[in-house]
């Protein structure tokens, strides 16, 4: 399992706020949300080109309008802005979890409250200057958080409601009369905000879709499900470099079926699939859910066990056996039966060297009968 989908959540178990605020566009985006929530932008760089903005605006309501408005607007801003930036900091190049998820929307919704309290003491001074100066920091400030924040669409949708609407109403209301002509355009304006939001965010998730069944066709058997032979290579080289820390070390099993040829060649390749389909269902029900099991081609799998003292993977070998020896039905009025051979090997720290034990002693169980098992090493 990789590591997001470890930090995966289920919608129902999200605070109602998070949920609403997180939710993807297409109900088919559902079970990457968190994926997309990793999109988030935490760029530093980002929050300092606002707050430079900012500072400029800051200073035209000091020279232009009421020093202690931008001294009062500004120290709101800096709370928040520091506020921001140290969650960014603490969360940068991390794995985000909805807690960490959480954090960020709120730390992003004051951000947004901040900057538009300051754009509001910008509109409704009825300075010409201030207004536009105030429209073009909103502006750059509002996109900002409709392209780096549309991972979570409603979430942006608020921070740029809370920027541009009392923004729009005091510039509207504090100037001559024609500037009530702004009040007619502010709904294309959020309008086209919001249609620039959702496609941004489509465009997004589908992306994290895609890349998420990239790295599981990359990763997986398509046939089965279980962990193809890149992964069990790279699992068998992840657990031999920690095996120093485990007691007992950990320990490879070479499964291999027996008839299964026959039965391919008699019913064809649709029925030998359905057969290693079930093969696959039952050696994941004998095992336990932390450890590896794999096909690497054709009939023949690999089990990954760690933690488990001698007798216990003895009881589990003998288990697989017995269990892949029970007739398969297979839905087609065909009742399939296969064997299956074992051999096993503790995994030392030449994961190659392990899997060439494996085999030999799965040669030797083919050797003395088959739907047997050798171990070596316990």
């Amino acid at each position: 399992m990789s590591a997001l989908g470890e930090h995966r959540q289920s919608r129902g178990s999200l605070p109602l706020w998070l949920d609403f605020l997180t939710r993807p566009v297409k109900a088919s985006h559902e079970d990457v949300r968190l994926e997309i929530m990793s999109t988030l932008l935490l760029s530093r760089s980002t929050v300092l080109f606002g707050a430079i903005s900012l500072c400029v605006l800051l200073g035209a309501i000091a020279v232009l309008q009421d020093i202690f408005a931008a001294v009062f607007t500004g120290s709101v801003f800096l709370v928040a802005g520091i506020a921001r930036l140290l969650i960014i900091t603490s969360l940068k190049g991390k794995m985000l979890a909805w807690p960490q998820v959480a954090r960020i929307v709120v730390s992003g919704l004051a951000y947004a409250t901040a900057v538009g309290l300051v754009g509001s003491v910008a509109a409704w001074s009825g300075d010409p200057v201030l207004q536009v100066l105030g429209a073009m920091v909103m502006t750059g400030i509002v996109f900002g958080f409709c392209i780096s924040n549309s991972g979570a669409p409603r979430y942006a949708e608020v921070q740029a409601l809370i920027v541009t609407v009392p923004f729009l109403i005091g510039a509207a209301l504090s100037g001559p009369p024609a500037m009530l002509l702004i009040l007619l355009q502010t709904p294309f304006w959020l309008f086209g905000l919001h249609g620039l939001i959702r496609t941004t965010h489509r465009r997004l998730a589908d992306l994290v879709q895609v890349q998420r069944q990239n790295e599981y066709l990359a990763y997986n058997d398509t046939l089965t499900g279980l962990a193809n032979r890149a992964q069990v290579l790279s699992s068998l080289t992840q657990i031999a470099r920690d095996r120093a820390l485990k007691s007992p070390p950990p320990y490879v099993l070479f499964l291999d079926l027996d008839g299964f040829k026959a039965i391919n060649d008699t019913h064809g390749h649709a029925v030998g699939d359905l057969l290693l389909r079930a093969v696959a269902q039952r050696l994941s029900e004998c095992v336990r859910a932390g450890d590896v099991v794999g096909r690497i081609g054709g009939d023949e799998f690999v089990v990954i066990l760690r933690d488990l003292d001698p007798d216990d993977i003895t009881r589990l070998a003998r288990r697989l056996t017995e269990a892949i020896a029970r007739p398969f039905s297979l839905g087609t009025g065909i009742t399939a039966k296969v064997g299956l051979s074992i051999g096993g090997a503790p995994l030392g720290p030449d994961p190659e060297q392990a899997m060439a034990s494996a085999d030999l002693m799965l040669y030797s169980a083919k050797r003395d009968g088959r739907g047997t098992f050798r171990l070596t090493g316990l």
